[in-house]
């Protein structure tokens, strides 16, 4: 099955603004995906949840890193990433856990901070833990397919 591609773009629009670290963009991206209605928003949105969940596992061997892991992630992301997108690292530690475990993420974190948190730690996972001679859209795509061949077996 196919993502859709209206979704895909709202999102990849999120992801490049968190990769260029440009607030102003960031912002419009969250608030043109919140425009399009709940139904949108919450499929944009548990996009983001699954490219994460994709990007860390392939990041460690296809397994679930450990909460250590993660919380050291955490760390490393609000290191480089929390002055533009004021998401802590507590933010951002929760929401990998979540994605990667068996918690919906809108369980432990408000709306509004999955959005920021998600399209925030996407980019950056995204243009992170490139694989080499890669960039960061090319990465997206290959992480895309693997969603969509998952969205097949199911």
């Amino acid at each position: 099955m196919k993502i859709d591609d209206t979704l895909e773009t709202a999102v990849r629009e999120g992801f490049a603004a968190s990769v260029d670290e440009d607030p102003d963009r960031f912002d419009a991206s969250i608030a043109a995906i919140l425009d399009r209605g709940d139904d949108f928003t919450i499929d944009a949105f548990q996009l983001t949840i699954n490219v994460a969940s994709v990007i860390l596992q392939d990041q460690h061997a296809g397994l679930i890193p450990s909460q250590e892991r993660i919380d050291d992630l955490a760390a490393d992301f609000a290191e480089t990433q929390e002055d533009w997108s004021l998401v802590s690292a507590e933010l951002a530690g929760t929401y990998m856990a979540a994605a990667v475990g068996d918690q919906p993420v809108l369980d432990v974190m408000k709306p509004g901070d999955v959005a920021t948190t998600g399209l925030a730690l996407g980019g950056w996972l995204l243009s992170a833990f490139l694989p080499e001679d890669k960039d960061w859209t090319d990465y997206l795509d290959e992480v895309l397919e693997v969603l969509e061949e998952s969205l097949d077996e199911d």
